[in-house]
């Protein structure tokens, strides 16, 4: 981290100019560290800007949450009311839409001002720019979850599909491999083995559960044993204590 502290008034009122790239985007000087500082310092100096000045720079991904960076978690920490972030480019300060909508409503409510100077200044105002500004990463961040959202239930479908765990519970009868799969558990198999038989011999659900319950000394819901027998293939036309 680069820090310059220019004290050019009286009072507690900061401004951080933030400053971001990867390594290779090092070697290109339209997106250099120093050029980004350059046009913040100019930005300063147009819009007569007043406070303590603070260089912050850092090479990172782009993709990587704000509050995860080491001197963007540090920024975050020693921000008050009144203080004013700036940063040549919005790419420069977030690639991930949520984490940068997020970042925007809580500057707003702590009262910090964030500029992007690529697309006009101040985007936590209430004039043009901000307004616009907000309604659109609101937009395409509920449009981004929304496409998650949707990787994220065919991914589980897909799966499902393949017969793999997909996270929770596991299935009772049944071990999970270290690649997803599903193997056959055979202590547990051969508790349904002999749910499976005494059904088969007519015997109720209810009284299924209690002969269970005290043969391995642990609870046998109805419910349970219902589901489980309907899972196997055991026809049960319908779930009743005294069925």
């Amino acid at each position: 981290m680069i820090e310059r502290n220019e004290k050019i008034m009286k009072g507690k009122t900061m401004i951080y100019l933030y400053g971001r790239c990867s390594a290779e985007e090092n070697f290109n000087k339209g997106s250099s560290i120093e050029t980004q500082l350059l046009r913040c310092n100019s930005y300063i100096t147009m819009k007569s800007l007043e406070g303590s000045i603070t260089e912050i720079t850092e090479q990172v991904s782009g993709t990587v949450k704000f509050e995860k960076r080491v001197e963007g978690f540090k920024l975050l920490q020693k921000l008050n009311k009144g203080d004013h972030i700036i940063c040549s480019a919005l790419d420069r300060f977030s690639r991930n839409t949520l984490d940068l909508l997020t970042l925007v409503e809580k500057f707003k409510k702590q009262k910090v001002k964030l500029s992007f100077l690529d697309i006009g200044g101040e985007v936590t105002g209430t004039d043009a720019v901000g307004s616009v500004f907000l309604k659109l990463l609101s937009v395409f961040a509920e449009f981004y979850s929304h496409q998650l959202s949707e990787k994220q239930k065919d991914c589980k479908q897909k799966m499902i599909s393949q017969g793999r765990y997909t996270g929770g519970k596991k299935r009772y009868g049944y071990d999970v491999q270290d690649d997803g799969t599903y193997k056959v558990c055979q202590k547990e198999m051969s508790v349904i083995r002999e749910m499976q038989h005494m059904r088969s011999e007519g015997v109720k659900l209810q009284d299924i559960a209690d002969k269970l319950t005290n043969k391995y000394r642990k609870k046998f819901m109805v419910s349970w044993v219902w589901t489980l027998l309907k899972r196997e293939g055991t026809e049960i036309k319908q779930l009743a204590v005294a069925s």
